[in-house]
């Protein structure tokens, strides 16, 4: 007999929603290619049977926006990343306008 009390044991939620290879830009893992949001690094730890480690993103874009990003170096090939995408945004692409500096004169009296 069970007790009430039991829980069933908690699962992992798969939510991957796209994984893509792309061409390392430098040996560094933080180099990560650059896509339309901005991402926050909050994470890194080892790959069990991988000489590379995996580092976790989430998106800054917008604060409370759910989508995460993890990148790690292809065992099979070196020289691309593998960067896995979770979540979806809850918000649009942000593009960022150049910034306009602006000259102030000041007048000596």
């Amino acid at each position: 007999m069970i007790p009430p009390y039991s829980l069933p044991p908690r699962r992992r939620k798969l939510r991957i929603n796209k994984t893509i290879k792309v061409p390392a830009i430098s040996s560094k893992l933080a180099d990560t290619p650059q896509d339309d949001f901005s991402w926050k690094k909050y994470g890194q730890k080892p790959i069990k049977g991988s000489p590379y480690s995996r580092s976790y993103y989430k998106c800054s874009s917008m604060r409370g926006c759910p989508a995460r990003k993890h990148v790690e170096r292809c065992l099979e090939d070196p020289t691309m990343l593998i960067v896995m995408y979770e979540g979806d945004h809850n918000h649009s692409r942000i593009t960022f306008a150049p910034i306009l500096t602006l000259q102030f004169s000041i007048n000596r009296v």
